[in-house]
């Protein structure tokens, strides 16, 4: 099971304004919008069409988003969305390209060593540096992530209050890690949120300084996120999300992806995500679409 099909991922929805309902055993979440009706949006979960129409009549959805678990042939299962009405979505919400890393088997020796060869170095440097990671707070990842964002040129809107209810929902299953130099134990350079779930450690947020950048903070901290999770006993280490040039406006994921990629992951693809518009939506659309889009990413 998906993270995102989760109880505790639904509890952190509830907390931010969402409903939650379940179609069979999938949950399924809800947001009314004033003089709109319902936006419904289905993740990692793979219902049939039939089952969701009927569900978005009932709730009076006046847009329906499904973001797919792994199928088995999208061509057909894509064929199939558009005899309901469904089209692909232009842009993702959630990410439709990952890496794993399956951790279970291996050694941490055997991991280190599928890196890269500029990942190990990365790593060796970061020690030499005299960079050190402990285990943070979530005020302290806040701030860093604050201050991340407006060094990007970004105003950080909303960041506390995402990450505060995320933690919050998934208590003892989220960990942060922040990165210090020994000399500066008290000045964060990078930090890292991973979220567990079924056996698999999720790399779900990270921020860092320039200096941090500068030091190879965020490779050694990754690499003791991946070491928490095989202490942890997970089976697999998801670095939740990267560049998917299916959708090539989201080119600003090119510079985390090339970080990823050094750690040698096995690539997995989802299915594009599908919107369908009903009722007195259908004709405007695009309007709708923007007065909701704001609210879909809450």
């Amino acid at each position: 099971m998906d993270i995102r099909q989760s109880e505790r991922y639904a509890d952190y929805l509830r907390k931010i304004g969402w409903q939650v309902e379940k179609i069979g055993d999938a949950n399924v979440f809800i947001r009314k919008i004033p003089f709109l009706g319902n936006l419904i949006k289905i993740q990692r979960t793979n219902l049939s069409f039939e089952k969701i129409e009927k569900f978005a009549k009932e709730k009076k959805a006046f847009q329906v988003i499904i973001e797919p678990d792994r199928v088995v042939d999208e061509k057909k299962w894509l064929i199939k969305a558009k005899k309901f009405g469904y089209k692909p979505e232009k842009s993702p919400f959630i990410p439709t390209k990952t890496f794993f890393i399956q951790i279970a088997q291996k050694t941490e020796n055997e991991i280190f060593e599928g890196f890269s060869k500029n990942k190990r170095r990365d790593i060796r440097l970061a020690q030499k540096n005299q960079i050190i990671i402990k285990e943070g707070t979530r005020e302290e990842f806040i701030r860093l992530k604050k201050k991340s964002l407006l060094k990007k040129h970004i105003f950080p809107f909303g960041i506390e209050k995402e990450i505060s209810p995320l933690c919050e929902a998934f208590n003892s299953q989220a960990k942060i890690l922040i990165a210090y130099h020994s000399l500066s134990p008290f000045v964060p350079l990078a930090g890292a949120l991973f979220l567990f779930w079924e056996k698999t450690c999720y790399y779900w947020q990270a921020a860092a300084t320039s200096k941090g950048k500068k030091l190879a903070a965020p490779t050694l901290l990754l690499w003791e996120g991946i070491k928490l999770a095989k202490k942890e006993k997970c089976e697999i280490f998801d670095f939740e999300g990267v560049y998917d040039d299916r959708f090539p406006q989201n080119k600003s994921w090119l510079g985390f992806t090339k970080f990823k990629e050094g750690f040698r992951g096995d690539q997995i693809i989802y299915p594009r995500p599908i919107i369908k518009f009903f009722g007195l939506a259908k004709p405007l659309n695009f309007f709708y679409f923007f007065n909701a889009i704001s609210i879909y990413r809450k």
